[in-house]
């Protein structure tokens, strides 16, 4: 079997190092000291508090993968030494369709003995995606999330596998919360950056 390496789109790699940078002096502003004077502050420090953690679950899911007859090796910038997985210790995969802003896109994940998700190869990060699945010698389950099931392999990536027919109905809820999400994330960077400006224009 001739080795199949991943090719990741280069928007990914720069918002993994933007994210990596960004990250970094949030950390080290938080170490320095934040003065912060209200409760109002403190709630808005929340919103990059949580781009924090989102922005690090990003940079982890950008990995350079090389899939070959008995197992995967991948590499990160938060893993440049690399690490293996070996499909013995497998029992499968799944295919979930997961959205953002730029779209539908596959997520494959990578069941364990106990029938937990251990491993997720993110698809949006790469052009090949269709290659990467199919390489990947494990039988695909049968699996079709509900909206709590969904939400809980997005946010943790964690979650024990039950094989079952697709839900429709999930799926459309699915959609609806996901708008109903952007909504409130934009209304909340909007509140954090009106709070600055009145605080600077104020005084």
């Amino acid at each position: 079997m001739e080795n199949t390496k991943s090719k990741i789109r280069i928007y990914s790699v720069f918002a993994a190092i933007l994210m990596s940078f960004f990250s970094l002096a949030f950390v080290l502003m938080i170490v320095r000291g934040i003065k912060i004077s209200s409760g109002f502050e403190y709630l808005l420090l929340l919103i990059p508090i949580a781009f924090l953690f989102v922005g690090v679950d990003f940079v982890k899911s950008v990995r350079y993968i090389i899939i070959k007859s008995n197992r995967i090796r991948y590499f990160s910038l938060l893993r440049p030494l690399g690490k293996i997985l070996y499909y013995k210790d497998y029992i499968g995969k799944i295919i979930v369709t997961e959205r953002g802003r730029a779209g539908s896109y596959n997520a494959v994940y990578l069941i364990d003995k106990n029938n937990r998700t251990a491993f997720k190869i993110t698809g949006v990060h790469y052009s090949n995606m269709r290659d990467i699945i199919d390489a990947i010698p494990l039988q695909t389950m049968a699996f079709s999330p509900t909206v709590k099931e969904y939400y809980k392999l997005l946010l943790s990536g964690k979650l024990t596998i039950k094989e079952g027919s697709n839900d429709k109905k999930s799926e459309k809820k699915i959609n609806k919360l996901l708008v109903a999400t952007q909504i409130v994330v934009v209304a909340g960077l909007f509140l954090m950056i009106l709070g600055y400006l009145l605080r600077w224009i104020l005084g």
